[in-house]
């Protein structure tokens, strides 16, 4: 049987920790200030950064043939009669397959939401700080004294723009970048160490940073639980800022005049807080990443790094990633596993038919094809994403005799469904009183409470059925058991009934309109 989209999903999930992992533990001992320039560390962190995210997605890669430890024979003419007779295959080779998580497709689901969930929210997020950008965009005010200053280190297309909206130096717009400089530091700053702090900005804009930081937001809006993306994506943050500082610096002539006028402006915004703006790149003023940058650009020296330090560190990166593509392909399971062609016997076995088959054949009610088809090995518990198992089917369309035979060959009355809820569940909805008193009599639980499909009494008070509401209160139904339901909403047989003579009913029997 195909595995689950939810199983894949979690395959997924479990490989990338891993493999974000190392490929962190990668970046901090190998792509060092040390080794590196910040230039080069920005863009190995951003190619880290693509690796972790695209790396487990090797599970989907076929892998190399594998044959089966078991040599298929064609089976003797005694063995066919026997199987015939009694439905067994005869084929007792089982082709491998890759190891499915011993996690239950419900909770696998919830974890699936939940993550779409939090993707979601980031995005939105990241709409509204593009809307936030856009605003600033539109509303600071071009100065031609300060792009005179930039002069011809601005970039094409690009201008200089005073704001009274922000608390520090950044770029916005991804087609039209604008640099746009806080009025507040005209009047602190003097105009050299403007100049610096707009030669930062440009290099942003001439590394297309701001391209590469919205593509890394998207990222990380996808991988918003993985704590080790965002441990690389702080680290790609700080050495995008450095390798910029280290282009003004250049231009500046002289990285300690540099790193003066960075420690000027960062003085005059240090009080501020610190302005975050999703689509937005500007001067940091973090103490502690300020540190850093000071450091980095006090080591500034022409040929601080030898050539062949140069060509060891190169080395030494490309062992690394050799590690990792070693690791990965040896340790990461591949879903798509082939399996290595095995001549089919004379006599072809039998094929056990998908549990698909036995859930139609419970809405239908055709007793003699299920029993046929779970004697051929179908689970008679079996479930089908969208329709539940086959006594949730049976139940589901009032199949009395499908629903006894189904309980006869040791379906769970009390087995839920994602989305389905379960067989007294779906029974009590559209009021199959007949099937709701088989399935209590069969051991189901009156008061059992399923995620996303409350209670069977719940339910039943929602459709209107006196006659299964009061057989469900008779035996045992709490009719003040209620639930949460679509966010904060409170749901309960008496607040969820929409007839009259059930709500009354109710109230005889001791509900409460108020949340117990």
């Amino acid at each position: 049987m195909t595995m689950h989209w939810t199983h894949l999903l979690f395959t997924f999930a479990l490989q990338h920790l891993w493999h974000s992992a190392l490929l962190f533990l990668i970046a901090v001992v190998v792509v060092t200030p040390r080794l590196f320039s910040a230039e080069a560390r920005s863009w190995l962190l951003a190619g880290t950064l693509v690796l972790a995210a695209a790396s487990p997605l090797m599970v989907l890669l076929p892998g190399t043939a594998i044959a089966p430890t078991s040599t298929v024979t064609a089976p003797s003419e005694s063995v066919q009669s026997v199987a015939r007779s009694t439905g067994v295959p005869t084929n007792s080779s089982v082709a491998p397959s890759s190891e499915r998580p011993a996690v239950p497709v419900d909770m696998l689901q919830l974890l699936a939401a939940l993550w779409l969930t939090g993707t979601l929210f980031v995005l939105a997020r990241l709409l509204v700080g593009m809307q936030q950008a856009r605003r600033l965009h539109r509303t600071g005010q071009a100065d031609a004294t300060l792009r005179a200053l930039l002069g011809p280190a601005c970039p094409a297309r690009a201008d200089v723009a005073v704001s009274e909206h922000v608390h520090g130096p950044m770029v916005v717009g991804l087609l039209r970048p604008r640099i746009l400089v806080p009025r507040t530091l005209l009047d602190a700053l003097p105009a050299e160490a403007l100049r610096h702090l707009l030669l930062h900005e440009a290099a942003h804009i001439e590394r297309r940073d701001l391209w590469a930081s919205a593509a890394q937001r998207a990222v990380l809006a996808l991988f918003w639980w993985s704590p080790f993306m965002h441990l690389i994506g702080r680290r790609l943050d700080a050495a995008r800022e450095s390798a910029c500082d280290a282009r003004a610096a250049v231009q500046a002539g002289s990285g300690r005049r540099y790193a003066e006028s960075l420690l000027n402006g960062v003085s005059a915004l240090i009080q501020q807080r610190e302005h975050h703006n999703a689509l937005a790149v500007g001067m940091s003023v973090n103490r502690s990443g300020l540190t850093e940058r000071i450091d980095q650009l006090l080591a500034l020296e022409p040929g601080h790094v030898r050539r062949g330090m140069r060509w060891s560190a190169l080395g030494l990166c490309v062992l690394a990633l050799g590690i990792h593509a070693s690791v990965a392909l040896a340790v990461t399971p591949r879903l798509g596993t082939s399996v290595a062609h095995v001549p089919r016997p004379a006599v072809r076995p039998a094929e056990s038919p998908d549990a698909r088959d036995l859930v139609d054949a419970a809405a239908d009610g055709d007793v003699a094809r299920m029993r046929r088809l779970v004697d051929e090995g179908v689970p008679v518990n079996a479930s089908v994403f969208g329709d539940g198992t086959a006594l949730i089917s049976a139940a589901r369309n009032g199949q009395l005799a499908a629903l006894d035979a189904l309980l006869e060959m040791g379906a769970q009355p009390d087995l839920a469904a994602a989305g389905e809820g379960n067989p007294l569940i779906v029974a009590a909805a559209p009021g199959h009183l007949a099937v709701v008193e088989r399935l209590v009599a069969a051991g189901a639980d009156v008061n059992r409470h399923v995620m996303f499909d409350e209670t069977p009494l719940i339910n039943a008070a929602r459709s209107g059925d006196l006659a299964t509401v009061a057989f469900l209160i008779e035996h045992g139904a709490d009719v003040n058991l209620g639930v949460m339901a679509d966010g904060r909403r409170w749901r309960s047989p008496y607040n969820q009934s929409r007839n009259a003579v059930v709500r009354d009913y109710l109230v005889q029997h001791g509900a409460v309109a108020a949340r117990r």
